[in-house]
């Protein structure tokens, strides 16, 4: 697995390839293809031997938690090996369902949790009981990974953003200085 993180880190996910994984690692080609019989799936075991997704512990203030929410999918999403790989290796995960479903058993318990935590304040009346925690979950997540793919900060304005959204269900507003995106 070093080897491809080596490689991943030197060349991305785009130009990283078995063979040069293999070379690295000194086996051959045929050897890696036997354990990973893709490209994709050898680079979501390899991230799942470093990434560790911890769940947002509730402190019993909803808005901090949800902002603790958003700065994680933003760790996750923006900061770590796995947000800088995975907007190149989305095509690859379509025709992989075997590697999809690894990254999504690595997301799974942490996810759980963090639904658990918005369920609890639905509960508590905090939020109306009949939200889409998941949903929820997906918007932040895919807020980020969008802004992300385009390039526009994912930080402390955008956490506070979706924080007031989620546990105020106050809008965002527009910074004046920033020219709207589609």
């Amino acid at each position: 697995m070093g080897a491809t993180l080596d490689v991943l880190a030197e060349v991305g996910y785009h130009r990283l390839t078995i063979e040069t994984v293999a070379a690295r690692a000194g086996v051959g080609k045929a050897t890696v293809y036997r354990w990973w019989p893709t490209k994709a799936r050898l680079v979501v075991e390899a991230l799942s031997t470093q990434l560790e997704f911890h769940p947002v512990e509730a402190t019993g203030d909803l808005k901090a938690d949800v902002r603790t929410l958003v700065q994680r999918a933003i760790q996750v999403f923006v900061r770590s090996p796995l947000g800088r790989v995975l907007p190149e290796m989305v095509t690859d995960l379509d025709d992989d369902p075997e590697s999809r479903a690894t990254l999504l058993t690595l997301f799974g318990p942490a996810r759980a949790s963090n639904l658990s935590l918005l369920y609890q304040a639905a509960g508590e009346g905090e939020l109306p009981h009949d939200m889409d925690g998941a949903l929820l979950l997906d918007m932040i997540s895919g807020t980020v990974l969008y802004r992300q793919l385009l390039g526009r900060q994912a930080g402390s304005v955008l956490v506070d953003q979706l924080a007031d959204f989620i546990v105020d269900r106050r809008l965002p507003r527009a910074d004046p200085g920033i020219e709207p995106i589609g």
